[in-house]
């Protein structure tokens, strides 16, 4: 019961706090194909991680710079990780709501993506928060059932195979290139 109070409170910090961002109209057409600066949110399933990582080695191919946001022990576990630049967290930057740290928040307050891109198919408000705090003109992610992320671009995320997926994301994501 205490856990469930915490949650919803969470979400009502959550929607006050990081959704009052409104968007603009924007053209989508190539908007990847001139975007330079990437920011991936990385997923801490696993699984998922494996999978996802594919989206981010096709843009590190591509020449784009590209910013991994992950945990700090996960950091080691990034081969070539010198193609790469690292945002890690630790503990101590989640507050007691599952939201960023005051410390994280203003870190991350100071950065500027062209796109970021939240990799975590499951509701995490922690990383919806962190994809709203960074500045970027593009935000791309999955669609969640209980809370709009307010993302640019949402994609529906239905199926329980990671591996399909994160294909359909990548493919996704080609359209727009």
């Amino acid at each position: 019961m205490i856990k469930e109070a915490k949650k919803n409170l969470a979400k009502i910090v959550f929607e006050k706090k990081y959704l009052s961002d409104v968007y603009s109209k924007q053209l989508f057409n190539n908007f990847l194909e001139g975007a330079q600066k990437f920011l991936f949110l990385l997923p801490g399933n696993d699984k998922d991680f494996k999978y996802a990582f594919d989206i981010v080695k096709y843009f590190q191919i591509h020449k784009k710079e590209v910013t991994l946001f992950l945990p700090e022990y996960a950091i080691n576990l990034i081969i070539d990780s010198r193609k790469y630049k690292f945002l890690g967290y630790g503990v101590n930057d989640v507050n007691k709501l599952g939201l960023p740290a005051k410390s994280l928040i203003n870190t991350l307050k100071e950065l500027s993506f062209d796109v970021v891109v939240d990799l975590n198919r499951s509701e995490n408000l922690f990383f919806i928060a962190v994809a709203h705090l960074v500045k970027a003109k593009y935000r791309i992610g999955f669609l969640r059932e209980s809370v709009n992320p307010n993302y640019n671009v949402q994609l529906v995320n239905k199926k329980i195979n990671s591996e399909i997926t994160y294909r359909n994301l990548l493919n996704s994501l080609k359209m727009f290139q």
